[in-house]
């Protein structure tokens, strides 16, 4: 009975205590202290999910978030850790604490640890109170957006073990008081400073002081003036870890009397450009170094081989330097290497079969070198690897089949290589393959569903620039759903691939160049696609009335057989090309609000430009409405302040006069409005447009002089014509002034006077170099996609200005090449005088043409000197006397043309001019002998006096003739019959009418060749 009495008591004793338990709590927090937390959550905002509310005065402050007490005996708090959780959250303000900091919070005298990082205290300094919590060891204020200066009185915390200011705006220096932490363990000052805050080598000597510290992170801070950091860093014995990345350290010592930081274990100096020195020689005394990051730091030289004492390396980076050299043989001992990254250097020769060794291996990055040879089959024995970028070398052979094995491979980018044969059906086997990249090699083969058998994880494939053929059932469905595709140039059509339908997570499509034949299916446009691009294909039909509840901001069209009008577009739209193609109708009133390229040129659009575009073109790069038949006038409301570098309206029907409001295009580089209707001067206002590299305004009706301001103004043009217009007077000299100039084009104006010396001064045509502008405007898409463009193929829009030119003959265009043409073309104009001596110094221009003018005097034998020169026409002047014997050394020359002139004696001989046979090329010299004439030369011949009588009285004679024709034919042949000069002058008008007409005609076709294929 005893024993059972017994049991009932400790039973009764256990209830009691349950009871007291959940009646009484184990410890209570401290009254005074509750009401400090309370009075410091009145001042402060907790996000709109109220993350302070279960502090509520009727708990137990101990059971609040983020507070921590003693639970012995004082029950003081001890840590108040407020931290928002949700860092990388996009939402993470809703959480985020704001408001002022009370100094009610002097109550806690006790706290051991504060931590309020990850808020929202921007607009506020550190307050200096917080330096009175003498028993604190852990203070947080990282990523809180405080600024100000960073308290001096923080020196004051004796006890301190860690302190995290990183992620601020402070301004001014760290203080010296910070050296006073003699107990600070970890102190990480990362990217806390504004940008425009400087710490001296002064600043550092606090550094030293730390003696216990064993983390130091100064990422982002600027060290432009310490340049005695390394021997201040080196007295850290104890230190383990050093981050001092993106800090302009102005230089990296090669040697140390004495390196006392061996401990170091992780040294990160990455992105400190400015070094442009070899390795230093004491980074091998740190044999216990783990983790070693020099990436962007400018180091040349080849590795020496001293780095193979780093045997404990599990992470190295020198990525985008200018190391050299073949991979280092001890590279691949280092056994316990899991990160490896030598990108963007000059490594070259072969990937060894040791690569195989290095089975620890998780990534391995040594893209854009110049590596060469085979993929070594012990790629296969890396069975940890996760990420293989190899991309942008000159890697050649086959696709080892034992890249099958490497199981947990997850991205795989061989990208720009010389690869061959067919890909291996192995790949299929890579269940974890989620991004694979064999773009632009020289693969060939079949691509069929086996290669994507178990390729259940795929979100990116690029296989574009390949000979590859992607060969599917018509019914297969995918495992895998893509964000990303890139076929390009591959053979995919003549269908639309039906599989597509299935991907309902892409983003991007690239299939250029893939030979589809078909219209587009429905279903396409029901796709979450972002960017399209489908151009160089035979697509047929037209676009779809609903486009504009589509997701395009990229749409790529050009150079298919789409027709139709052009239907409302996507709201969202930033890149538009459906240039050659055959829309018609009249250009849209609404075009999106955000377009920043639109090219429809070469279309069958008609009717006139919508005033509407003058807005959106203050936001435009490239507007290109050429080749089409758009008509009226050029709207007058273009906007100052415009972003527009690119204009073409050429090859319409436009007319009017050009608005002065073209002027507020400041960062125009192309003005192309030829081949249309336009008249009157050029407006003054287009002098502002100082970044113009291409002006081409010719084939219109513009009139009135040549403004001087085009070579006193537009001192960037590279590219200016004039042509076919009714420009009048002399040529300005102040056209010299353009020295970038490489192509100028004046022909058939009304241009008289003579041709100023001073253009042989244009520097664009004397020096070897061209422009290194490339006559293009490239747009990334990644301008607009927000992603690394290291792991991807990004697409871009590429401009090319184009000009029709008169060269060696005939008409041509020009446009991927036009960067390397040098020409002067004064052809068709009413020009006298002599040929000026000063051009021969335009030793790299490729075609001189001064015919049909009125020049006289010889040719001079400078212009010989143009060693360059491939085309040279000085037909149909009044030059006179011998060709000099000096243009034999033209050994570039392949057209030339001095017919209808008064040249006379022998017609030189020698190198290229033996193939140069034609006797048309010499016709209408009467005095002219030897080959390829039929003439032959007996002594000298030389021209009779009268010469002189036809330049002074040949357009009365061609008078005469006409009238002669209006007394009837026997008349006019009676005449020429007896009268020699007459004779002469009436075939040569005959011969330059013919000239004028084969010129037209040659525009007309290459225009409506533009027009309709």
């Amino acid at each position: 009975m005893a024993t059972q009495h017994h049991l009932h008591l400790l039973h009764f004793i256990l209830i009691l205590s349950i009871i007291a338990i959940q009646t009484f709590p184990a410890y209570a927090c401290i009254e005074d202290e509750r009401d400090a937390l309370l009075t410091f959550k009145a001042g402060i905002s907790d996000g709109i999910r109220h993350s302070l509310s279960s502090w509520d005065e009727g708990q137990d402050c101990c059971r609040w978030r983020g507070v921590v007490c003693d639970n012995t005996t004082t029950h003081n708090i001890l840590e108040l850790n407020l931290r928002n959780p949700y860092q990388d959250w996009d939402n993470w303000t809703d959480y985020a604490l704001s408001g002022e900091i009370n100094p009610s919070l002097l109550a806690l005298n006790h706290l051991t640890r504060l931590d309020l990082s990850n808020n929202n205290f921007s607009g506020i300094s550190i307050p200096e109170f917080i330096a009175s919590f003498n028993n604190l060891t852990h203070l947080n204020l990282s990523y809180s957006k405080f600024d100000g200066k960073i308290p001096h009185q923080l020196g004051n915390l004796s006890k301190l073990h860690s302190l995290d200011l990183s992620r601020s705006a402070f301004i001014g220096t760290v203080p010296p008081q910070l050296g006073n932490l003699s107990s600070l363990r970890y102190l990480s000052l990362s990217w806390a400073f504004n940008d425009t805050s400087t710490l001296n080598n002064d600043n550092l000597e606090w550094i030293s002081q730390l003696a216990s510290l064993k983390y130091l992170d100064l990422e982002g801070t600027n060290l432009t003036n310490a340049v005695n950091w390394l021997h201040i860093i080196s007295r850290l014995q104890s230190i383990k870890v050093l981050l001092l990345s993106f800090t302009n350290l102005p230089s990296i010592p090669n040697s140390l009397s004495y390196v006392n930081f061996t401990s170091l274990t992780t040294l990160d100096l990455s992105n400190n450009w400015q070094w442009n020195t070899t390795l230093p020689s004491w980074l091998w005394n740190l044999t216990n170094l783990s983790y070693l990051n020099l990436e962007s730091c400018q180091l040349h030289g080849k590795i020496p081989n001293d780095l193979a004492k780093l045997t404990s390396l599990t992470y190295l980076n020198f990525k985008d330097n200018n190391l050299e050299g073949p991979l280092p043989s001890w590279l691949w001992n280092l056994t316990n290497l899991s990160y490896l990254n030598l990108a963007y250097s000059q490594f070259h020769g072969k990937i060894p079969d040791a690569l195989g060794n290095l089975t620890s291996l998780i990534y391995l990055n040594l893209r854009e070198n110049n590596l060469e040879g085979p993929l070594p089959r012990s790629i296969g024995k890396l069975l940890n690897i996760e990420e293989i970028i190899l991309s942008s070398n000159n890697l050649q052979g086959n696709l080892p089949n034992e890249l099958e094995h490497m199981m947990n491979l997850k991205h795989l980018d061989l990208n720009n290589n010389s690869l061959v044969g067919t890909v291996p059906l192995g790949i299929g086997k890579l269940q974890n393959l989620n991004f694979l990249n064999f773009s632009s090699n020289c693969l060939h083969g079949v691509i069929s569903e086996a290669h994507f058998a178990n390729l259940r994880q795929l979100n990116n494939l690029q296989l574009s620039s390949n000979s590859l053929i992607i060969s599917v059932g018509r019914n297969w469905i995918p495992p895998f759903q893509l964000s990303i595709l890139s076929l390009q140039s591959c053979q995919v059509g003549p269908q639309f691939p039906t599989w597509l339908r299935w991907q309902r997570q892409i983003d991007e499509l690239y299939l250029s160049n893939t030979s589809i034949t078909s219209t587009l299916p429905h279903w396409l446009w029901s796709l979450p696609i972002q960017v399209l691009d489908l151009s160089y294909n035979n697509i047929t039909g037209t676009l779809p009335g609903y486009l504009k509840s589509t997701r395009f901001f990229v749409l790529d069209l050009k150079f298919n057989n789409l027709e139709g009008p052009l239907p409302p577009l996507p709201d969202e739209l930033v890149f538009l090309d459906l240039s050659n193609n055959s829309i018609s109708g009249p250009l849209l009133e609404l075009l999106p609000s955000f377009i920043c390229y639109l090219s429809l040129s070469n279309n069958l659009i008609n009717g006139s430009i919508p005033s509407s575009i003058c807005e959106l073109a203050s936001q435009m790069v490239v507007l290109d409405l050429s080749a089409n038949h758009l008509s009226g006038e050029l709207p007058r409301c273009w906007q100052q302040g415009s972003l527009l570098e690119i204009m073409n309206f050429s090859n319409n029907n436009i007319t009017g006069e050009i608005p002065p409001s073209v002027g507020s295009f400041t960062s125009l580089l192309s003005l192309d409005l030829s081949n249309n209707n336009f008249y009157g001067e050029l407006p003054s206002e287009l002098q502002h447009c100082k970044n113009l590299v291409l002006l081409n305004v010719g084939n219109n009706h513009f009139s009135g002089k040549i403004p001087m301001w085009i070579g006193e103004k537009l001192l960037n043009l590279v590219y200016l014509q004039l042509r076919s217009n009714m420009f009048d007077g002399s040529i300005p000299p102040q056209l010299a002034q353009l020295t970038a100039l490489q192509v100028l084009d004046l022909s058939y104006n009304k241009l008289s006077g003579s041709i100023p010396r001073s253009f042989g001064n244009f520097t664009g045509m004397i020096s070897s170099s061209v422009w290194d502008g490339n006559n293009e405007i490239s747009i990334g898409y990644d301008t607009f996609i927000d992603r690394d463009s290291d792991d991807y193929s990004m697409g871009s829009f590429i401009y090319r200005d184009n000009l029709l030119l008169v060269m060696q003959g005939k008409v041509s265009e020009y446009s991927e090449i036009l960067y390397l043409v040098r020409t002067m073309d004064l052809s068709g104009n009413n020009l006298s005088g002599v040929i000026p001596e000063e051009i021969g110094a335009l030793r790299h221009l490729r075609n001189l043409n001064l015919s049909g003018n009125h020049l006289t005097g010889r040719i001079p034998g400078q212009i010989f000197d143009i060693l360059y020169l491939e085309s040279l026409d000085l037909s149909s002047n009044n030059l006179s006397g011998a060709i000099p014997q000096s243009i034999s050394k033209l050994t570039f020359l392949n057209h030339l043309n001095l017919s209808y002139n008064n040249l006379s004696g022998r017609i030189p001989s020698g190198s290229q001019l033996e193939t140069l046979n034609d006797p048309s090329i010499y016709i209408g010299n009467a005095y002219l002998c030897g080959p390829p004439t039929s003439k032959n030369c007996s002594g000298d011949t030389a021209a009779p006096n009268s010469t002189s009588n036809y330049a002074n009285g040949s357009e009365t004679s061609i008078c005469w003739s006409y009238l002669g024709m209006g007394v009837g034919f026997w008349g006019v042949y009676a005449v020429l019959l007896f009268h020699g000069i007459w004779r002469y002058a009436y075939f040569r008008m005959i011969d330059n009418f013919f000239d004028n007409i084969y010129v037209a005609v040659a525009v007309s076709m290459n225009r409506l060749r533009n027009k309709y294929g």
